[in-house]
């Protein structure tokens, strides 16, 4: 055992040690099975009247919660099985010696830049992934680090040069979902702490790493038990040793050390009107003040009015060893919820607190303190005007409805009055320079109204002073990273080209052009790669899913956004901005579900290139005539006056983008299925006219449920992948088309499974979406194996393979498109 492996087996034996601290956190919904969680938000929603490219956080985050329930102790599972597969097939994973192993080797094709983004106007801009953190070194204006949500750290050396290359420095850790991170006592020591707390479902979990040699090793992950994600990283070096803060969804954790361990900060203070210990809550921010540390908390949803998402500050005057509310006197801070905090630099006076209201439902205000935290005075912003208001910002309510969402505040440590403050929320940013009384709109998520263009939704910002005077000042957004050095006057995007950290669901392309591909989005609608290219367009906004197109011709390309609202295309070159029009109709969107799934069958099994189906909660559909109308081929009961087609009316069609398919046969298109919550799935032979329904719980071994994907290989033989959270049985498989179902799973990760591809050349020949990579079986299913070299340990969402084999093309969360040859 080599001293890498023999560190992995280490952490593996202390991961199952510390899983028996395990204690409850109030944030998490934790389900026997997936019909376990219903968003009280998603059914609020009227769903039909969606009808245009559009995002929505809150919705996405509750339908991840309702898709993947919960498993408190997700985190020590995930550590793990990834440590199990570093010591099985760690000669596969990113650092090995290329010639260390004879396997296919995964290639990233990007998106490395665009040529154009869409959503209603043409920019010619480029876009990465949701920036968490920005880290430019005080001590080089030419070495940045950037903490993508779900890319991982990346670094550049060469930042002032016109086009900065990046490099990825997380690949080769356990997970590339990115929470914080802050430097130490000096720039090459950072504090990395993973766990995207916009990932919900337990995607992520929450774990804390270190580097000392500015990105080159990482230490171990050291896990926050019962943390799922983390929100905020601070570094107190006053001392001796490093004291590292960490905000998260279980309270404030803290290392004395260093780094080397960390403790929950205690539970003995009460705040009023709360029923909760101190840190018993999400904190979401962390600053040091003249007064000390201060760190805003918000309780936990529990069904108590009085205290669900109530926000409050708790300050340490004795650098973490204790903590108290602070004084707010007059009681001017309060009705918060989330609320974020801002100081020029460490030790400041001055503090400001950009609030959302209790349950983050809308902006609360921004807030002001003048001696260091204890005491506040409300600015009243929110229904002011700018001095430029206009349709996108009539006023200063910068969070508008996702206050839980997009929150940033950054004040200028050059501005020796504290007066200059930068705040960003969901379509734009402002500034102040006379400390919040007058605010002037900087930019514009689509670069109207004479403003420049920075994409919505803010969540990081960083400022640097310029060897030899100027600025430059960093935003980071769900389009990623953002500079500008003209005060905010002008921004520049394309320092985002080569930052690979885009957020994939789907992932489709056409035999007659094997070079192209369409690919659906969180937060960047839908890609097209036009040629054998890293540079990708995105024709669709909004958030991106199904994505479709015809495999016996290119007719037809089919793109959507959430809640089946789907588009089409059918133009000579199909992939063109502008080509895309609406192609829902039939459906009945009033119990759609958030992601849209689409189903494309093989050119063997529809030789004309026009048949798509796609499903809501209620029905599943079918279209023969490229989408320009659909047919209900199959309903539950759900929808009021419909029959049931003998599907029963428990049967809810389960949320997930994968959740129907098709068989490949010739004639096939009337083989059709397609999952549902609680383990069941439906099948037809007869094209929806006679549904049989079967229930995998109890039935396999240690089926969970969370049914993610089917997926035929032949009139009879189908399998169904499950998304689960909690440890269980991963891939299914029946050979009596759906009567009879048995456990697929051996070989494969016991974590969530997005989607099963069956070879088109060799359907012995499978292949897996984990959440660590991507697993090949050459055995029907009988047993699996990691596939190919070089790909990291990241949540592949999707997978595609022409008809020939030729390659294999697989969409990551996080890491963009990779592909290789099998």
């Amino acid at each position: 055992m080599n001293s890498a492996t023999s560190a992995t087996y280490r952490g593996l034996c202390a991961c199952l040690l510390l899983a028996s601290a395990f204690a409850k956190n109030p944030n998490l919904k934790s389900d026997p099975n997936d019909s376990g969680y219903t968003s009280p938000y998603l059914s609020s929603i009227d769903r039909a009247a969606v009808t245009k490219e559009s995002d929505d956080p809150r919705a996405r985050q509750e339908a991840q919660r309702e898709s993947r329930g919960g498993n408190p102790q997700f985190q020590f599972q995930l550590l793990k099985e990834a440590a199990k597969e570093r010591i099985q097939f760690g000669h596969l994973l990113p650092g090995a010696a290329e010639s260390s192993s004879a396997a296919p080797r995964w290639v990233n094709i990007g998106p490395i830049k665009n040529d154009y983004i869409q959503n209603g106007v043409t920019l010619h801009v480029t876009d990465s992934g949701r920036m968490r953190s920005i880290l430019p070194d005080p001590t080089n204006p030419d070495i940045v680090y950037l903490f993508t949500s779900s890319g991982g750290l990346w670094k550049t050396t060469n930042f002032t040069a016109t086009h900065p290359r990046w490099a990825p420095k997380t690949d080769t850790t356990i997970t590339t979902s990115g929470g914080a991170a802050a430097f130490g006592r000096n720039s090459r020591t950072i504090y990395v702490g993973l766990g995207d707390p916009f990932q919900q479902g337990h995607s992520t979990a929450g774990y804390m790493i270190k580097t000392t040699d500015g990105a080159a090793t990482f230490s171990a992950p050291i896990v926050l038990s019962n943390v799922t994600s983390i929100r905020d990283v601070k570094v107190d070096t006053s001392g001796t040793k490093d004291v590292v803060f960490v905000a998260t969804d279980f309270g404030l954790y803290i290392s004395t050390d260093s780094g080397q361990s960390y403790n929950r900060a205690p539970d003995n203070v009460f705040l009023d009107n709360t029923v909760f210990g101190l840190f018993s809550t999400t904190v979401w921010s962390i600053a040091r003040t003249s007064a000390g540390w201060l760190a805003s908390t918000e309780n936990p949803a529990v069904g108590d009015p009085a205290t669900d998402g109530v926000g409050a500050i708790a300050i340490s005057t004795d650098h973490g060893a204790t903590w108290q509310p602070i004084t707010n006197n007059g009681n001017t801070f309060t009705g918060a919820g989330r609320t974020t905090l801002g100081v020029g630099a460490p030790g400041d006076t001055r503090v400001y607190a950009f609030a959302a209201n209790t349950n983050d439902v809308k902006q609360l205000d921004l807030f002001r303190s003048d001696d260091g935290g204890q005491d506040w005075k409300a600015l009243h912003i929110t229904h002011r005007k700018p001095t430029n208001p206009n349709p996108d910002q009539p006023n200063l309510d910068l969070m508008q409805i996702q206050a839980f969402y997009n929150q940033m505040v950054l004040v200028d440590p050059t501005d020796s009055s504290r007066n200059t403050v930068y705040l960003g929320g969901e379509l734009s940013s402002v500034k102040s320079t006379d400390g919040g009384n007058t605010w002037t709109v900087m930019a514009n998520w689509l670069a109207q109204f004479g403003l420049p263009y920075v994409h919505a939704d803010y969540h990081a910002a960083a400022f640097t002073a310029q060897p030899g005077g100027g600025s430059t000042l960093f935003f980071g957004t769900d389009g990623g990273l953002f500079t500008s050095q003209d005060g905010g006057a002008t921004w520049d995007n394309h320092r985002n080209e080569g930052v690979i950290s885009l957020l994939g669901y789907t992932i489709n392309s056409t035999p007659g052009r094997p070079e192209t591909s369409i690919m659906g989005l969180q937060d960047n609608g839908t890609f097209v790669r036009r040629g054998n290219s890293s540079v990708w367009e995105q024709p669709i906004g909004g958030d991106g899913f199904g994505a479709g197109w015809s495999q016996a011709n290119d007719d037809i390309v089919l793109g959507t956004v959430e809640f089946s609202l789907i588009f089409r295309s059918a133009a000579d070159d199909p992939l063109l901005q502008g080509q895309f029009s609406n192609a829902f109709t039939g459906i009945d969107r009033h119990f759609a579900t958030f992601n849209t799934a689409l189903a494309t069958p093989r050119a063997s099994a529809d030789p004309t290139g026009h048949a798509f189906f796609t499903y809501t909660q209620g029905a599943i559909y079918q279209t023969t005539n490229g989408a320009k109308s659909w047919v209900n081929i199959g309903q539950n009961g759900l929808e009021p006056g419909k029959p049931s087609s003998g599907i029963g009316a428990q049967r809810v069609f389960r949320d997930t983008v994968h959740g129907i398919g098709v068989s490949p046969e010739a004639n096939g298109l009337g083989n059709v299925a397609v999952v549902c919550n609680s383990g069941w799935v439906v099948v037809t032979h007869s094209g929806g006219r006679h549904w049989r329904q079967t229930r995998l719980i109890g039935t396999v071994p240690n089926w969970q449920g969370f049914n993610s994907n089917v997926e035929w290989a032949d009139n009879k033989t189908l399998y169904v992948a499950s998304e689960s959270p909690i440890p269980g049985a991963r891939v299914a498989k029946s050979t009596d088309g759906g009567l009879t179902f048995t456990d697929s799973s051996k070989g494969l990760p016991d974590l969530p499974v997005n989607r099963v591809l069956v070879s088109p050349v060799d359907p012995n020949t499978l292949y897996a979406a984990t959440f660590l990579g991507v697993y090949r079986s050459t055995d029907a299913g009988a047993t699996w194996s990691r596939f190919g070299s070089g790909l990291p340990q990241v949540e592949v969402r999707d997978l595609y393979m022409p008809p020939d084999g030729s390659f294999l093309r697989v969409a990551t969360y996080g890491r963009g498109v990779w592909q290789t040859t099998p």
